[in-house]
């Protein structure tokens, strides 16, 4: 009974739960993050066995996979005849630290917030 669930019930769970968080949050590395999160936190749970560890990397490749298979097939969907995705799930996070980065070293470029 444990192999099939571990062979079976387990990662089609994590499959289905990826293709339904993908839908929500739109960054596949996010989904991937969480599930690692919270598996490794049940794998230490159960008792951290080697063979616990392995399965959380096995899980949590599983979920980046098909959140990414499922962002692929949610891009190529979109009705949009622009293919400008900077606004959405990853693109925007990473725009956002990349414009405060470069607000942050233009301030340090400026006089007046240098200290002697």
């Amino acid at each position: 009974m444990n192999i099939l669930l571990i062979f079976f019930a387990i990662p089609l769970a994590t499959i289905i739960l990826s293709i339904i968080f993908e839908t929500i949050i739109q960054c596949p590395l996010k989904i991937a993050g969480i599930a690692f999160s919270i598996f490794l936190i049940v794998a230490f749970a159960l008792g951290g066995s080697t063979e616990l560890l392995v399965a959380v990397f096995a899980y949590t490749l599983i979920s980046f996979v098909s959140a990414f298979i499922t962002m692929l097939i949610q891009n190529e969907l979109q009705d949009n005849d622009d293919s400008n995705h900077e606004d959405t799930g990853c693109w925007r996070c990473a725009n956002q630290v990349a414009n405060f980065t470069n607000n942050r070293m233009n301030a340090s470029n400026d006089v007046r917030y240098r200290f002697r």
